[in-house]
């Protein structure tokens, strides 16, 4: 049953056939279901590695395979296959349109999502000269310039290349289905009626976008202001969701981030540190909350321009 005509992005679990479990015993499945799905995964990926190319050695940390870029796949393919596992969930716990998680419209804008890619290359652009000109202002004593990497040259790059072109969408858009889709609207869904202060604001997006941007900070392994960042891109991105409707917007951010953050490594023979999360620099806001504010003016600006649809029909 989809939600009642008129909602926002953030309220579309609230239908007739709400009840306060139906998120909570959502969740709850949608551990099971992951766990269980990453694990098969593992198993099955390596199960087919000792046939093709034999035993191996685990390695130490979170490394799964030796081989850095079937690593990486084997991590991008375990993150992609939770988006299937969120509309089930959706579907089978909640009683409602399997794909009212990706947008007011009950589906993915997929024209509306290739064009916010246009902007989300402008954020990468903007971040990177900003970047360059407050690492010149502001030099950091932690930055180490002695292993740039080189070049590795076409052959070695192309294969990388192609599994992350291939996998990093599908990841980066499990990602946003699961934090700024599912979970946005089961918070979203508590917000009872009413016109108290109280009530107004359980209503809004506010505590939705707070608690889920909190979750995806850590649900990453980054520290210091390193984790003020990931929390501000968390809530652009939840924050452009209810302003547009639906997760095309972060899943175009997320996408050209991470696809930049992993191809530009892989060119540079250093892919082997992909999984590094460390600390950075207060400079890194420096840079990227303009970037994150050029993004969403940006987004909004064509959303405006093409009328995109931003509640329940």
């Amino acid at each position: 049953m989809a939600a009642p005509a008129g909602e926002p992005f953030h309220r579309l679990a609230r239908n007739a056939k709400f009840r306060w479990w139906r998120p909570v015993a959502g969740t709850a499945l949608l551990v099971v279901i992951a766990l269980f799905l990453t694990v098969a995964v593992l198993i099955a990926w390596e199960v087919v590695h000792r046939v093709v190319a034999g035993d191996f050695t685990v390695p130490e940390g979170n490394t799964l395979f030796p081989n850095t870029t079937e690593d990486l796949a084997a991590q991008l393919v375990m993150l992609g296959i939770l988006t299937p596992a969120v509309l089930l969930v959706v579907w089978v716990v909640q009683r409602r349109p399997a794909w009212s998680v990706a947008s007011v419209q009950n589906r993915l804008r997929l024209r509306w999502l290739a064009l916010c890619c246009l902007p989300a290359l402008g954020y990468l652009a903007l971040s990177y000269v900003l970047s360059l000109v407050t690492d010149a202002i502001f030099p950091s004593a932690d930055t180490d310039t002695s292993d740039s990497g080189s070049w590795v040259g076409l052959s070695a790059f192309l294969v990388s290349a192609v599994l992350i072109l291939l996998l990093v969408p599908f990841q980066s858009a499990a990602e946003e289905f699961l934090f700024r889709g599912w979970l946005v609207q089961a918070v979203g869904s508590y917000g009872p009626a009413g016109d108290s202060a109280v009530k107004r604001i359980l209503r809004s997006p506010w505590p939705a976008l707070v608690i889920s941007s909190a979750a995806f900070v850590s649900a990453h392994g980054y520290t210091g202001w390193a984790m003020a960042d990931i929390f501000l891109f968390a809530m652009t991105a939840g924050w452009l969701a209810i302003r547009t409707g639906g997760l095309e917007a972060g899943i175009a951010l997320h996408t050209m981030n991470n696809l930049f953050a992993f191809l530009l490594p892989a060119a540079m023979g250093q892919l082997d540190g992909w999984s590094n999360q460390g600390g950075a620099p207060w400079t890194l806001l420096v840079s990227d909350i303009p970037s994150l504010v050029f993004y969403a003016y940006a987004v909004l600006w064509l959303a405006k321009r093409r009328k995109i649809a931003t509640v329940s029909g």
